[in-house]
């Protein structure tokens, strides 16, 4: 009980506790609802049998022996491409609880109030896959040369792996020496040959690789010394704060279910392939019994307990991302749940109602009366720059920085509503960079990166702040411009398509040049959906390339 209650003290919640006190004091037991409690579980990836403790404790009706009514939601990318982060999900109470990884200690450290409930794997199931095509076995055999895709700092994405960068420092390799591009998490890029190294996890790829009929070589960041937990459980500490019964029953009900699923994993296999619908026809039945083997090994429940905690593993665990210089300092007592206060608080209520509550609110009032104004303010702004952070991973592009095809969406679909209701214009432009294979062929993929960055940056300068800017997916990018005829939206493209086509990229002392077709727009009064909009816009832009490249191609309501 004192235990979490200094861990509500280090986040300056004294008067919640002051007044959960009192309340517990005087107030009288409230009955709960006779229905269900809707909660939702984000999971990180498509649906496979990683997740399988939550699909059986729903199908099973341990959620609803629970009092709970759970909905669970797949992960990997939305409709419109958006990788879909769970942390992000939690936070902004789109769901209660999600599945993720290790990382889950860098949101935390960063002031976001996330709470692991449960490590599901002992190990994680991160791996450095390869193939005995390209004869090597050894981080350290990497070289300068040989082209990998990993998820490192620079490459692009802010979600690095930190298994990854720790066990190439352990092996001594320089990251900034590597030949890396960011991964596109597509198999047959390390099947052809167009990387030789690339993250996997030991519960999936090697099994494809052998039905490819190449033999799979995995390294292992275990073998660097390099041992995080797998999936783990989570939720955030307001949820835990003010429905500890809810968080408590749901960790119970899910740990039964991933027992229930290791010991019956063939009816399991079948439930999943009946009621969810995986990645893609290969995740049949022997992958997901092979997958069910794999992540057996990985949570060793013969020896450990499902969804045990071991703080002191937890420490080593910080003390390597604080090495890498990806965590400062971390209060693991607030961000590792303990189960057995719930417990205590029942067994021992009576008397801390009577003896201890009356302390703790005095010691409440004089924490926050002595408690420094400046370090408030430095936790608050801690938290609004975390947020900031997983706000800005959910919409914008890691690579260039600007907007991503899911806020381009959103602010398409807003416009042409807001078009319709005042009539007023707006005017859409689909550019794309001619000839871009070719780019990354005789420069590689680093150089084409770069030209990317560099057609953004020199093409944001020329629009205003009313303008969105996107880049709709590969070299194609989008400019929304509201309340903007067309005839002003050409002039603008006639500067873009100019400014690109003088625009030399830098790149290892080369100056890489390249041109931009462009297909503009605007809306007209037969579209009746954004749809029409956009496809007019694009046919535009492919009507340009057939042209010859490095040109505009216009649509208004006379040429249609």
């Amino acid at each position: 009980m004192f235990k979490s209650t200094q861990s509500l003290f280090y986040r300056n919640r004294c008067l919640v506790v002051v007044f959960t006190a009192l309340g517990l004091l005087f107030a009288s037991t409230v009955k709960a609802d006779s229905g269900l409690k809707p909660v939702t579980l984000q999971l990180q990836w498509h649906h496979q049998f990683q997740f399988a403790g939550y699909y059986a404790a729903l199908a099973k009706g341990f959620y609803e022996e629970a009092g709970l009514e759970v909905t669970i939601k797949d992960g990997g990318y939305d409709n419109n491409g958006r990788a879909i982060l769970p942390e992000a999900e939690v936070l902004f109470n789109r769901a209660q609880f999600g599945s993720t990884r290790t990382d889950l200690l860098i949101n935390h450290s960063q002031g976001v109030p996330f709470v692991v409930l449960a490590n599901i794997m002992q190990h994680s199931p991160f791996i450095f896959l390869t193939t005995d095509q390209y004869d090597f076995k050894r981080l350290e055999d990497i070289g300068t040369q040989r082209p990998i895709s990993l998820n490192l700092p620079g490459s692009g994405d802010q979600r690095i792996d930190a298994e990854a960068i720790a066990a190439l420092k352990v092996a001594g390799v320089n990251l900034t020496e590597l030949n890396n591009h960011f991964p596109t998490w597509e198999l047959d890029d390390l099947l052809a040959g167009h990387t030789q190294l690339a993250p996997a996890y030991s519960t999936d790829e090697p099994y494809f690789v052998k039905k490819a009929g190449q033999l799979p070589v995995v390294i292992q960041p275990r073998d660097y010394g390099i041992d995080f937990y797998g999936d783990l459980l989570f939720t955030r500490q307001s949820m835990l704060d003010k429905q500890p019964e809810t968080v408590k029953k749901f960790r119970t009900a899910s740990i039964k279910g991933w027992k229930y699923a290791m010991e019956h994993t063939d009816e399991i296999a079948e439930l999943i392939l009946k009621n969810y619908t995986t990645r893609n026809e290969a995740y049949d039945k022997d992958f997901l019994i092979y997958e069910a083997e794999k992540i057996k090994e990985l949570m060793n429940s013969d020896v450990i307990e499902i969804g045990y905690i071991n703080k002191e593993r937890w420490q080593k665990i910080a003390e390597i991302y604080r090495s890498l210089g990806l965590i400062s300092d971390v209060n693991l007592d607030s961000f590792l749940y303990h189960s057995e206060r719930e417990n205590q608080w029942e067994n021992y209520k009576h008397w801390l109602q009577l003896l201890i509550i009356p302390f703790l609110v005095a010691a409440g009032i004089i924490w926050y009366l002595f408690s420094l104004t400046t370090a408030l303010k430095r936790e608050i702004k801690k938290r609004q720059e975390a947020e900031k952070t997983l706000k800005n991973q959910a919409e914008l592009d890691s690579l260039t920085g600007i907007s991503n095809r899911y806020v381009f969406q959103q602010n398409l679909e807003k416009e042409f509503a807001r078009a319709r209701r005042y009539q007023q214009p707006f005017s859409l432009m689909i550019m794309d960079i001619d000839l871009f294979k070719e780019v990354n062929d005789n420069y590689g993929h680093q150089a084409g990166d770069e030209v990317l960055r560099s057609l953004a940056r020199v093409t944001k300068d020329l629009l205003r702040n009313s303008d969105l800017f996107a880049r709709y997916g590969g070299e194609e990018f989008v400019v929304l411009l509201p309340s903007t005829s067309l005839s002003e939206t050409l002039c603008l493209a006639k500067r873009i398509l100019h400014t690109n086509r003088h625009n030399a990229v830098v790149y290892n002392d080369l100056n890489i040049r390249y041109t931009i077709s462009i297909g503009v727009t605007e809306i007209l009064d037969s579209d009746t959906t954004v749809e029409d909009v956009f496809k007019r816009s694009d046919d535009l832009l492919y009507d340009a390339k057939d042209a010859g490249r490095d040109c505009i191609r216009l649509g208004s309501a006379s040429s249609a």
